[in-house]
């Protein structure tokens, strides 16, 4: 198989971890995993597999802007999915045999995060659908630090505080009240009376 970084190069045989057969490109360092070779291997997994420090690897850079991947099995376009969970990279899968390609230093910042041994489900729509949703929430917050500023960090405790209040409904309710006092429309009548306005 020749390697999806670069074609003319062909793809040498590499076991990843113990148990786990894949193909490394040697001159990008990326690996090939097929898909039966993972389940393979996560099938013969300790039921709680040990997991790497979050510093063991730094996380792969933004590959947002890269020119697509081929399959090197089928010859079809490999179709990309977002990591999540503050890995800020994409995995490339083959959507005609379900294998992956990660570049240099990808597996190792999966590892970090324990998503090695979940590669599967980072291809399903729940799972996308729930980075969206994050990637959205985050944004939210940013905005909101921005507008708030420096006094954000005390918004933010109080936050806290008041979501895990028994009478946290109570609260809220009592600061919206507080801070939209509506106005009473018969003085609003009454003030432009005063001044001769036609009401």
């Amino acid at each position: 198989m020749q390697s999806p970084y670069n074609p003319a190069v062909p793809l040498q045989p590499s076991e990843i971890e113990p148990g786990l057969h894949a193909f490394r490109c040697p001159e990008s360092g990326g690996v090939w995993i097929p898909l039966a070779a993972f389940f393979a291997w996560r099938e013969h997994l300790p039921v709680a597999p040990k997991i790497s420090p979050q510093n063991y690897a730094p996380a792969p850079a933004d590959d947002s802007k890269r020119r697509a991947l081929i399959c090197p099995e089928s010859g079809r376009v490999l179709l990309r999915y977002k990591v999540g969970h503050g890995l800020n990279f994409h995995i490339d899968r083959s959507p005609a045999t379900g294998s992956v390609w990660l570049d240099q230093g990808e597996w190792e910042a999966l590892k970090s995060k324990n998503l090695h041994t979940h590669i599967h489900e980072i291809f399903t729509a729940s799972y996308q659908k729930q980075i969206r949703s994050t990637e959205y929430e985050q944004s939210i917050e940013d905005s909101f630090k921005e507008r708030i500023g420096k006094d954000f960090g005390r918004v933010e405790e109080f936050k806290n505080w008041l979501v895990e209040h028994p009478r946290r409904r109570e609260i809220f309710s009592y600061l919206l009240n507080y801070h939209e006092q509506p106005a009473d429309p018969i003085e609003i009548k009454d003030a432009k009376a005063s001044h001769g306005e036609r009401v």
